[in-house]
């Protein structure tokens, strides 16, 4: 065969005895045993796509599933978090006597301060508080409403002061879906609640169901009745599986959540469904159900395509072989896509903790890229090296000590996965990831995924939410629950120091005479000395009502807690309001120590200085009382 200068192919024709005197044994030999040989390569070719395909199902289905779990989890946090912040303040009212109309202006004042400083959709805070229904939004209900009837007081009575998930209901006039997170305060008879749509979590759904290129799965969210709560196909919505009947949704139901198994397939109807499934807070399940019949299509497409090819003669066989290969390892290339969703990360390496080896999924970061190379062994520097590049020198250590994998198997015995979050250069805030992607059999990590996203703007609204968790409202100085925290780490820490209570002598006078509005400011303005008066390491509190206090470390003797009291006491006495005139405003403080050598409680130090405190009280004007020993 020749090439002529239009760059067509000449074949050299012979004739058909010259062709079969050319023919020998081993070319007739060739042509019986290549339809042989190719069908065996087309059953091995099935049996690799098979298992490919069944592999993709398994771990598209858990990736899901650990992925819905994070991203419910980072949804529903700040909610959980508001709830117990309003709980813990709403019982600190409990024990300073405040009436449920104080109650209702805190809930008030908080669902106000919800809307505007958060990015959470909800129609505010409310409860049944001491038999009573609060409504921070001002909701009145009608006459007939008895909050002691609601599913969301009944469930909160039952899990007895744990957070509890109420079944999600559409609000009539909104059309918004809505779920209740309610929880039992101390006195056993009060339940506060917090309503927070839910729509999120349906995007979130039907987000992951398309990153499956296909139509052969659902993702699913129950709840322990069979209600479901999300689905990738919104025409679910509010069905009740559990009630279906001849339906393959109500057998996988009851399977779940009456049987009890989480992981098994089921045949219905010729249909072959694959079901994994997991639980997710507040007693609902997330399922991932495959139709295995589209799914496999695909393996059957593929055999017969080969079956054709094998019809194309000797040389068609050559290339269909080529082409077999090469989709083989499209499809290994594609099942290690599907370990991850890269697209969200700036890199992601799959590491080998036993040869210390890694494998690059991807990298979004050329810099990254560029300095590391393309060096597919010491996985241990390539951890350093991101270190060093990824991380700004004030959290460079965490990140160090975070990539050690000489600490990361003990680090990830309870878990999948663990997290730490770093700031980059750019003092952007990043999160890495590590999750175990195989074990030995005596659990031993021998593979895991190493992951590095953004989370800048979820920090940012992350420690937003934090701060107001854990800060007084009105004196923008710590909460009771915050800062008695804080000193009791210190103490367990064997970190002692001086402790300061005061109170407001004659307060409810002040309100009285003056107003509430004048008492407010007699607050803050006391919360402004105690800042001035104590370092800026000290922590200061409000514990609620006109009581405060305050610890400093390190401070142990009478002679220095004296200094610290005094400029307290001087810059209170310059304190002038307005409404009231020349009346000065008169502490009642008690000071106690914790000294190196003490053994005792954060309890048995606050009873010392409350102590003292009274014995202060005996006495007219600003007084402090320092505990002796006995």
């Amino acid at each position: 065969m020749g090439v002529d200068k239009r760059g067509k192919s000449i074949r050299t024709r012979i004739s058909q005895r010259e062709y079969l005197r050319h023919l020998t044994a081993g070319y007739v030999l060739m042509y019986l045993l290549l339809p042989v040989f190719f069908i065996i390569l087309i059953y091995v070719n099935y049996r690799v796509i098979y298992n490919v395909t069944t592999e993709n199902i398994e771990y598209r289905a858990k990736s899901t599933l650990l992925q819905y779990s994070a991203e419910l989890d980072d949804f529903l946090t700040p909610g959980i978090r508001i709830l117990e912040s309003m709980s813990y303040n709403i019982e600190d009212m409990f024990r300073t006597s405040a009436s449920n109309k104080e109650i209702l202006e805190y809930l008030i004042r908080e669902t106000d301060e919800l809307k505007t400083l958060t990015d959470i959709e909800t129609a505010g805070i409310y409860g049944c508080i001491k038999g009573e229904y609060l409504d921070g939004s001002l909701w009145v209900p009608d006459e007939d409403y008895i909050p002691e009837e609601r599913p969301w007081y009944k469930e909160a009575r039952g899990k007895q002061g744990k957070l509890t998930y109420v079944e999600p209901y559409t609000d009539e006039m909104t059309g918004d879906k809505i779920v209740t997170i309610c929880r039992l305060l101390s006195d056993g008879e009060s339940v506060v609640a917090i309503d927070i749509k839910i729509d999120q979590i349906q995007d979130i759904t039907e987000k992951l169901a398309e990153n499956n290129d296909d139509d052969a799965g659902a993702v699913i969210v129950l709840d322990d009745d069979g209600c479901v709560v999300a689905h990738s196909d919104p025409g679910e919505l509010g069905k009740n599986y559990l009630e279906e009947i001849y339906d393959p949704s109500a057998v996988i139901a009851q399977k779940l959540l009456i049987g009890g198994k989480k992981d098994f397939t089921l045949d219905y109807e010729g249909n072959r469904y694959i079901v994994y499934a997991g639980e997710l807070g507040g007693g609902w399940y997330i399922l991932s159900v495959t139709r295995a019949r589209k799914m496999f299509a695909r393996v059957f497409t593929a055999l017969f395509i080969s079956i054709l090819a094998a019809l194309l003669g000797t040389l068609l066989i050559l290339y269909v072989l080529f082409t077999i290969n090469r989709r083989r390892i499209e499809a290994e290339k594609y099942n290690s896509d599907l370990k991850s969703v890269s697209s969200i990360y700036l890199l992601m390496y799959k590491i080998d903790l036993i040869e210390d080896t890694f494998e690059e999924i991807s990298c979004l970061s050329d810099r990254i890229t560029d300095m590391v190379g393309e060096k597919r062994s010491d996985a241990s520097d390539l951890m350093k090296n991101i270190v060093i590049i990824r991380s700004d020198d004030r959290t460079r250590d965490d990140f160090l000590n975070f990539t050690d994998f000489n600490t990361l198997n003990e680090r990830l015995s309870g878990s999948d996965t663990i997290t730490c979050e770093f700031m980059n250069p750019e003092k952007e805030w990043n999160r890495a990831r590590f999750i175990a992607v195989e074990r030995d059999n005596n659990g031993t990590l021998l593979s895991v995924l190493f992951m590095v996203e953004v989370i800048d703007a979820e920090k940012k609204a992350r420690d937003r939410l934090l701060y107001l968790s854990e800060t007084d409202s009105m004196t923008g100085i710590n909460n009771r629950g915050s800062g008695e925290n804080k000193v009791r780490k210190l103490l367990l820490s064997g970190d002692g120091g001086m402790f300061l209570l005061l109170d407001v002598d004659k307060f409810k006078s002040i309100n009285d005479t003056y107003g509430h509005a004048a008492g407010d400011r007699v607050l803050m303005s006391i919360a402004e000395c105690l800042r001035k008066a104590f370092r800026n390491n000290d922590i200061i509190m409000r514990l609620g009502g006109d009581e405060f206090a305050a610890f400093a470390p390190m401070v142990f003797t009478r002679q220095s807690g004296e200094i610290i009291v005094d400029r307290f006491l001087k810059l209170l006495s310059n304190i002038r309001i307005e409404e009231m005139g020349d009346t000065p405003i008169e502490v009642s403080i008690g000071v106690s120590f914790y000294r190196p050598e003490d053994q005792f409680s954060f309890d048995e130090l606050y009873k010392q200085a409350d102590r003292c405190t009274y014995e202060s009280k005996r006495s007219s004007g600003s007084n402090a009382t320092f505990y002796e020993k006995q």
